[in-house]
Formats: C-alpha cells, sequence, structure tokens
C-alpha cells in the first residue's frame, strides 16, 4: 500500500559550513523549480497539417522556497537572520550561501547553493516577532529514504549545530520608534523588508548540459539591497509633527523584542521617509521609509539580540 507524504511530518533543516541546523519552520514553507519550455513551428508548404508547434526543455530556472521562523530569546535560529543579512566576507560584498533540506519519512528534497532574496521581519505588538524569507537555489533534487544516493549525500556524517533544551518565543512588549530623533508614540504596526537582488548565471558548457541534458543556474551576482518599510501611527493632537510631509538623511532607530535591548534592533542613521494619511473611522499616517547608507556590514546595522 503506498503511503502519501504530509507536511506535518517534513523535518527541515540547512547545512552550512559543514553543519547541521535543524529549523523550526511553520506550515507555509513552500518550495518548486520549473523549466523553460522552448518551442517553434513544425508548419511549412509541404507540411501544412503542422500546426502544433514541437517543444524542449533544455533549461531550468532556479529553484524557489519560502518558509516563516519563529525568533526565540535563544540564539538558535539566529543563522537564517545572519544569511539573509550579512555579506559572505568583508571583501566580498555578496550572499552566503547553503543547501536547504526537506526530510519527510521516505523522501528527502535537497535544494543546492541557495541565497535568502527577501527577508520579512514581522512585528506586531504583544505578538511573537518572526522573519519570514523566501529565495532561491540551483537545483532541487529528491532521494528516496535509504537508497544509494541518499547515503551518498553524507548527511549522517554531519555535526549537528547546538540547540537549546528549551526555547522562548520572543514576545513584543516592548516597541520603540525614534524618527529624526523623535520618539513616535501610539504606533499601531511596523513593517520592515531586506529586498537582495540577485541575477543567476546559466550553465553555457556543452559538458553540463550532456550531463543531465538540461542546463541550471550556476552562480550568482548581488545586484543590489533594499531595506524599506512602514511605520503606522494614530493621529492626534501629538502626533501631528511630521503629517503630510517627508525628509531625507534622518536617522531612524527601532526596537521590537521583550525589552529595549532584545529582539530586532534596527540603528538606521541615513533615512528617506514620506508620510500619507489614511481615512478611516479612526485616522491614522503611515511613514513610508527607506535606508540610503551601504554599511560595509549591514549586520551592524540590523541585530537580532538574544538574551
Amino acid at each position: 500500500m503506498a503511503n502519501f507524504n504530509f507536511l506535518n511530518n517534513a523535518q527541515v533543516f540547512i547545512v552550512y559550513n559543514n553543519l547541521r541546523y535543524n529549523l523550526d519552520v511553520s506550515s507555509d514553507i513552500k518550495f518548486s523549480q520549473t523549466f523553460t519550455d522552448n518551442t517553434y513551428p513544425q508548419k511549412t508548404l509541404h507540411e501544412p497539417k503542422k500546426l502544433f508547434e514541437e517543444s524542449n526543455i533544455k533549461k531550468a530556472n532556479p529553484a524557489d522556497f519560502a518558509f516563516s521562523l519563529p525568533m526565540y530569546e535563544e540564539d538558535d535560529l539566529q543563522v537564517i537572520f545572519d544569511l539573509l543579512v550579512d555579506y559572505k566576507s568583508s571583501t566580498e560584498f555578496t550572499l552566503k550561501t547553503f543547501d536547504l533540506y526537506i526530510q519527510l519519512p521516505d523522501l528527502l528534497y535537497k535544494i543546492q547553493k541557495c541565497a535568502i532574496i527577501n527577508g520579512t521581519f514581522i512585528i506586531e505588538k504583544l505578538q511573537n516577532l518572526k522573519l519570514q524569507v523566501s529565495g532561491q537555489g540551483t537545483r532541487l533534487s529528491h532521494y528516496v529514504v535509504g537508497s544509494n544516493d541518499y547515503h551518498s549525500l553524507g548527511l549522517h556524517n554531519l555535526s549537528l549545530a547546538a540547540r537549546s533544551a528549551e526555547v522562548t518565543p520572543q514576545r513584543v512588549d516592548h516597541l520603540s520608534v525614534t524618527l529624526n530623533n523623535t520618539a513616535l508614540d501610539k504606533i499601531y504596526k511596523i513593517s520592515a523588508e531586506l529586498q537582495n537582488d540577485i541575477e543567476w548565471n546559466e550553465e553555457q558548457t556543452v559538458h553540463k548540459a550532456l550531463q543531465s541534458g538540461i542546463t541550471y543556474p550556476t552562480d550568482f551576482t548581488l545586484k543590489s539591497r533594499i531595506l524599506s518599510g512602514t511605520i503606522g501611527q494614530y493621529v492626534a493632537t501629538d502626533s501631528l509633527s511630521y503629517l503630510q510631509s517627508n525628509l531625507s538623511q534622518v536617522p531612524l532607530v527601532i526596537t521590537a523584542g521583550k525589552n529595549s535591548t532584545t529582539g530586532f534592533q534596527f540603528n538606521l542613521q541615513n533615512c528617506t521617509f514620506t508620510n500619507r494619511n489614511n481615512v478611516d473611522r479612526v485616522f491614522t499616517q503611515n511613514y513610508d521609509w527607506r535606508m540610503n547608507d551601504n554599511p560595509d556590514d549591514l549586520g551592524t546595522k540590523l541585530k537580532l539580540n538574544n538574551n
């Protein structure tokens, strides 16, 4: 009798620097890989009935993945935050890569050479901090558990990254925003997103194409980065300073976590923002902001502080 594969049986982990990191992902995990179908006409003067075009598949698009993670008071999942934010090194201004695995009882999926291209920092008052990430890799493969190909991956030889005996979700009990050295109160929402714009290079060699019949992406170039977001504030008589205004080159500090020294700590010295009014039963205003700095180490501006 055939066994079905259920998402709640899946275990997700990454391999980075020869260490295996088990992840506590939510049920929103998605992954797939598509292929480019090239078509060409077959109809000729001698064969006018050939109205259907011929197609062939020789090129794979980058594999896609997405999932959400809780942020803990412990540093168990710090690795994902670092892979999103940090450069490969102090002299290589590109992203770090890793392999992503989705383990099922009888099946294992692997996405090779992954990079996180988008990270959304979920910040809601009196809720738990979350990090939602999406990215791409070069190739999605699958392996039957127990087969020779599965054992050849060598996962059983990898050291397991340490995990805490117990973890505590990072609750947003403290939420503060300082814009242009002015503390903003009556905040009801904050959003922040880091986008890494990458461009994949295709494998163009004949040797690689002959090996699999399909060419896969091989490497990528980090072309640009965008850090931006929105701050929502209720309009009241003591919160009119920036209503319907805009400013450039102003500092922005956001702190969200258990207290003023834990959780997400954003210390941005050069930002642009515009303020727009929202008309509803209760009037609100949105600060749409964007960072203009180019720090050598973005990890000095975006931090996840644990206890």
